[in-house]
């Protein structure tokens, strides 16, 4: 999905060149493409290579979050390199014409293929968000690991009225916790929450702290599952078990199928489900295909789904996508999140939820999206 992007960002003349780690990532990807591309041109569509499906779906957990820096990507790159096959190697890190097989077995192939996919979608990404370092570097204040961590381990100002029984191994990850939730007050810098924290301990009054900032850390958590007001449509009807959306017919007779079967799919819970209702709509939702764009919807609760036209419908990728920015016209927001940790000097990104559609490729249709949905619609 970064490919034509990036090379929309190859023409900006503004920015400043590639990092040599990223540069070397994305050729090896972009070769990987071009070969499997022509293996593909002369197969038939059942036998295809295709790097995506249900059963290889990956989720970025919150307790061990993906980061990446130039120079973790080319150590990955390195490994993938050092243990790739020799007939795999010999193309992909040179510059022959691109043969029309495999030169080994689909399964060999396919598993280092994904490999190498992996490592270019973390640079592409790299690229792609660098230029916005600041803005990913302000959104660290929106980290909520914090609030997991207490939540999760039931800590509460309870647990925190007498610093003296804490347990020696839990104060690290403690202390860590309540300045994430302290940040995520948007109340102080990293710097002044950990010295609060700090100052805390030491005076004995970790519990103030907890009741001070765990409310602001609770909403930061909930914002990302809730329908905001402003992504609630007025364009859906909610009846029985039923809710029916209407969707602007393509001009394209087979992307009625692809929209139909994937979405109506995925939105049922029970004896609940989604129908959509195909026609000609001034202000409803459509679907719009560019090349090269990362997939998005112009808003929660906005009208235009945007899919990358290089990206084919056949690979469960795209099937995974369309289901999951579907949401996002409903008003249902993201549930993972991304920033820049200046400590690391990498961005690091995870997941709230790994099966959840909302949160993760992992994911799918649950009961608290539907209780969401229905909060909004059902009423």
């Amino acid at each position: 999905e970064y490919r034509e992007h990036l090379q929309g960002l190859a023409k900006n003349k503004n920015l400043a060149p590639d990092d040599p780690a990223i540069a070397a990532s994305i050729k090896l990807g972009d070769r990987l493409s071009k070969w499997i591309a022509k293996i593909n041109a002369s197969r038939p569509a059942d036998a295809a290579i295709r790097l995506t499906s249900p059963q290889t779906r990956r989720g970025i957990p919150i307790e061990t979050p993906s980061i990446y820096s130039p120079s973790i990507i080319k150590t990955g790159a390195e490994k993938i390199l050092a243990e790739l096959p020799e007939a795999m190697k010999s193309v992909i890190t040179s510059t022959i014409d691109l043969p029309a097989t495999t030169g080994i077995d689909d399964e060999t192939f396919i598993k280092h293929a994904r490999l190498l996919d992996r490592n270019y979608q973390s640079a592409a990404r790299y690229k792609s968000v660098n230029s916005y370092r600041m803005q990913y570097i302000s959104m660290a204040k929106a980290d909520v690991r914090g609030y997991y961590y207490l939540t999760q381990n039931k800590i509460t100002a309870q647990e925190l009225k007498e610093v003296a029984t804490i347990e020696a191994d839990k104060v690290a990850p403690i202390k860590d916790a309540l300045t994430k939730i302290c940040l995520n007050s948007n109340g102080d810098t990293l710097a002044g929450c950990k010295k609060k924290v700090d100052t805390a301990f030491t005076k004995n009054t970790l519990a103030a702290i907890y009741n001070k900032y765990f409310p602001a850390a609770q909403k930061n958590w909930n914002d990302f599952f809730l329908i905001p007001s402003s992504g609630t449509r007025s364009d859906v009807l909610w009846s029985n078990n039923i809710m029916t959306v209407p969707f602007n017919t393509p001009s394209i007779p087979k992307f009625v199928p692809y929209l139909q079967n994937n979405i109506e799919d995925e939105f049922r819970f029970g004896d609940w489900k989604l129908k959509m209702n195909f026609g000609t709509f001034s202000n409803g939702p459509l679907l719009v295909f560019k090349p090269g764009v990362v997939p998005h919807v112009n808003g929660l609760g906005g009208n235009q789904i945007v899919m990358d036209s290089n990206q084919p419908i056949e690979e469960y990728e795209s099937q995974w996508t369309i289901r999951h920015e579907f949401g996002h016209v409903l008003g249902l927001p993201d549930c993972y999140h991304e920033f820049y940790d200046t400590n690391l000097e990498a961005y690091v990104n995870y997941q709230l939820d790994i099966t959840d559609l909302m949160c993760s490729r992992a994911g799918n249709m649950k009961e608290r999206i539907y209780t969401e949905l229905k909060k909004a619609y059902g009423n």
